[in-house]
């Protein structure tokens, strides 16, 4: 096995109005707080090239993943690219303008976005090394909470390193089923909120490159602060690398825990838990699925010109789910924001299946806003009042669920 690592900043320019995306309208960015960036780390095995990519923006949908992609110009390569969602980047939708009937898309910017990525997926393809693989996971406790139903709780954060042949890091991986919101609406800085803390943190203690992806956070899941405040963002952040990078160590200093990988890349198995391991193998399926939008909010939008309408003349969105393998760490990459009963169950099926540790990456190759059980979905008669149902009036409607689940369950079976 082989990776390859490359990152770039994908910052606006403040030299004109940037409208931050992700709670009301008219946010401007007075000022950047720290880069946003796009990271992509390829995996090169005999058999597969796959890149993950994760870009520090609210949502990057599927027209705009597959022009990255045909300026990639790959065959040969597997691509998901999926957004971290922090709540202080520019809109890169549409719905975060000026005012409720105005774009909040910068067209010069995307074209520029699209390009630094397809150039950063490029760069780590050159870049490629030999490695090897481990991967852990580690519940961390006491950082989030689930505003729509608290009895619902996954606070499991999941994790992927690639070391030297000697065991120095080269890239780690961390997943987390949280809204990048620990900053509120009232914050005007452009920030990748506590991801910027948990990456910085993680590289600090293994002086390597971090990528970050947001699991399962719909719910929704949010930080459990005490205020809204850089402070509390770099403490959680840090919390999380610190308990991360602490379980990736204890993978290479507990026998019993392991599936250690030999020499020749054979697979060795040990008796004891699985909350960690090592080997090679990697893979990636995909299954191309359909969803009929019901949603009135979104019809209005596409009336306004503020989303894109890819709407079939059936009134369907085409989207797609992927399962990841890599050694023993399996992922469900879903095109939105799944709310946690279903993530939690999505993880049941792929260790059921022969996962040691599986993981959810959202908003990968599309986002479609969330992503409900369908016997707790209620739409709101009023939308623009929805009470406790605001992830209804954020989603395309019931049906992209039972799509979305029973595709990736005939991938995991």
């Amino acid at each position: 096995m082989k990776i390859g690592y490359a990152q770039n900043t994908i910052t606006p320019s403040l030299d004109k109005p940037v409208y931050l995306a992700g709670f009301g309208n008219n946010r401007r960015a007075t000022a950047v707080h720290d880069d946003l960036y796009a990271r992509a780390l390829a995996i090169q095995t005999e058999q597969i090239t796959l890149v993950l990519v994760a870009l520090d923006l609210i949502g990057f949908f599927r027209p705009d993943v597959y022009e990255v992609i045909e300026k990639v110009n790959r065959p040969d390569a597997q691509i998901v690219i999926a957004s971290t969602h922090t709540h202080h980047g520019p809109d890169t939708m549409g719905l975060w303008g000026p005012d409720q009937k105005t774009r909040g898309v910068d067209e010069e910017y995307m074209r520029g976005v699209k390009q630094k990525i397809a150039d950063v997926i490029l760069a780590s393809l050159s870049t490629l090394e030999p490695t090897s693989v481990k991967w852990a996971s580690v519940r961390v406790p006491g950082l989030i909470k689930n505003a729509r139903t608290p009895e619902i709780m996954d606070d499991e954060l999941t994790l992927l390193q690639f070391t030297t042949a000697d065991g120095r890091p080269l890239t780690t991986m961390m997943n987390y089923p949280c809204h990048p919101e620990v900053l509120w609406d009232m914050n005007p800085n452009i920030t990748s909120d506590y991801v910027h803390y948990l990456r910085e943190e993680a590289e600090k203690r293994t002086g390597a490159p971090c990528i970050f992806f947001a699991g399962a956070l719909g719910g929704m899941m949010t930080p459990d602060v005490k205020d809204h405040s850089f402070e509390e963002a770099e403490f959680m952040g840090k919390k999380l690398a610190g308990e991360g990078v602490k379980a990736l160590r204890a993978v290479d200093s507990d026998p019993l825990s392991v599936n250690s990988q030999t020499a020749d890349g054979e697979r060795q198995t040990m008796d004891g838990n699985a909350v960690g391991g090592q080997w090679s193998a990697v893979s990636i399926t995909k299954k191309v699925i359909s969803a009929k939008l019901t949603n009135i909010l979104y019809k209005l939008a596409f009336r306004r010109k503020l989303l894109p309408d890819v709407r079939d003349k059936n009134g369907c969105i085409a989207t797609e789910v992927n399962l990841i393998k890599i050694g023993g760490l399996w992922l469900a990459a879903v095109p939105g924001e799944l709310l946690p009963k279903l993530g939690l169950q999505l993880k049941a099926w792929m260790k059921e299946a022969g996962a040691q540790v599986a993981g959810v990456i959202g908003l990968a190759n599309d986002e479609l806003g969330y992503i409900l059980p369908l016997e707790d979905f209620k739409y709101p008669w009023n939308p623009f009042k929805p009470g406790k149902h605001y992830e209804e009036t954020n989603s395309i409607g019931k049906d992209i669920t039972p799509k979305v689940m029973g595709a990736l369950r005939e991938l995991i079976r």
